[in-house]
């Protein structure tokens, strides 16, 4: 994993982030043994439970968890749901 490929899987990402939308850090799970990082549609009303626009992408790397990230974000800008 390089800096240069970490730099461009956050540019992926900052392109592909909908306006209103907020991408929070990658943060290493050590009892999952895996990275994660949440983003989320904040102009959602608020309401108790789970937001209907939210998104968690996982991977064993840093880098692929900004790559998974980067890929789903595309797809709900483009107005699909990711897989």
């Amino acid at each position: 994993m390089t800096d240069e490929a970490l730099a461009a899987a956050w540019d992926e990402i900052h392109d592909n982030t909908s306006p209103g939308w907020y991408v929070g850090q990658p943060g290493y799970e050590e009892r999952h043994r895996q990275w994660s990082m949440h983003a989320f549609d904040m102009t959602e009303t608020p309401v108790l439970g789970k937001r209907s626009g939210e998104w968690t992408a996982v991977g064993p790397t840093k880098l692929h968890c900004l790559q998974v990230m980067a890929r789903c974000l595309a797809e709900i800008k483009a107005g699909r749901w990711p897989r």
